[in-house]
């Protein structure tokens, strides 16, 4: 009976947080659902592009842009008004507080990259596009730090992709303001996915850095970084590409860009805006998952029911 009763909460939980706790109990088919997803808002890039010139053809680009914004907010705000419900439920004050800032700062990154790196409004479909990606890595991971480091490589995959294949021959960079807006959508799913879960104050301890750097997406991030750095002092990767030069066996870019803050010369969308280098994507992208790493450091997962997920009584309920 008293088995029951400390069951019986678990079943009245919220449907999401049951289903983030079925992909953290499931890992195998969460990871392959992910990777599923991830190709399959990467490979048909070139599809979509064409849809979005047809609607910008027939509604003009004016209405288009201002479609994407209209749909952003309503999506931020339905959201915001999610994250709040789930939020008010979780046990005391410091996590509520943490969780709220980085939902606010999330979407204060959102607002900054749109002025500062994004070529025009059809491009906010980053933000819900990696959102739920975000989501899924918290409920696999139990770790901000190490879903947005997993996020980066699936960002710059994508990115990749683009940069090889649809973009090949054309002086083009490889896209890290794509990359920083993929960031920056996720990393609202992962404030979300904690709040939906639940989350208490974790003791800090002098080991919290070690266990982050040993988180399996930090440790590739970071041997990406060391290969990068040996490549590039090894002659073998350039930052930007020398036509007529065979001495390298790839460059980050193939756009030149005549001064350090260099914004794009061409308006795209309301407004100029800034092409990051191949030194500055980097540098913001390992900021980002420093901050986020923060989360960690203070708060841990607590959701009682991935603390019951392995008790025999309640996997046959």
């Amino acid at each position: 009976m008293q088995m029951v009763a400390r069951i019986q909460p678990l079943r009245q939980s919220g449907c999401l947080r049951r289903f983030l706790a079925t992909i953290q109990s499931h890992k195998a088919w969460g990871w392959t659902g992910l990777c599923v997803y991830a190709c399959a808002v990467t490979f048909p890039h070139q599809q979509v592009q064409d849809v979005v010139g047809h609607l910008a053809e027939r509604f003009t680009l004016k209405r288009l842009y201002q479609a994407s914004v209209a749909l952003a907010l309503i999506e931020g705000v339905a959201l915001t008004a999610l994250f709040f419900v789930y939020a008010r439920h979780l046990q005391g004050k410091a996590p509520r507080r943490w969780l709220t800032s980085y939902w606010l700062l999330s979407f204060s990154v959102m607002v900054a990259t749109w002025r500062l790196f994004t070529a025009n409004n059809t491009e906010l479909v980053h933000y819900p596009q990696y959102f739920p990606e975000g989501v899924a890595l918290l409920a696999l991971t139990l770790s901000a730090a190490d879903s947005i480091a997993w996020i980066t490589l699936f960002a710059a995959f994508d990115e990749g992709f683009q940069y090889v294949f649809l973009m090949r021959g054309r002086a083009a960079p490889f896209d890290f303001n794509d990359v920083y807006m993929d960031l920056a959508g996720a990393a609202a799913g992962i404030v979300f996915a904690m709040a939906v879960l639940g989350c208490e104050r974790s003791a800090v301890d002098r080991g919290w850095a070690k266990r982050i750097l040993t988180k399996p997406g930090i440790i590739l991030n970071l041997a990406i970084v060391v290969s990068g750095i040996a490549l590039w002092a090894s002659g073998k990767m350039a930052l930007y590409d020398a036509p007529g030069s065979s001495d390298y066996w790839f460059s980050l870019s193939r756009l030149s860009t005549p001064t350090f803050w260099y914004f794009s010369p061409v308006i795209l969308g309301p407004h100029h805006f800034h092409e990051l280098s191949p030194v500055e994507g980097p540098i913001l992208i390992i900021s980002t998952i420093a901050l986020f790493a923060l989360l960690d450091r203070n708060l841990r997962i607590s959701s009682p029911i991935l603390a019951a997920r392995d008790r025999p009584e309640f996997r046959r309920k």
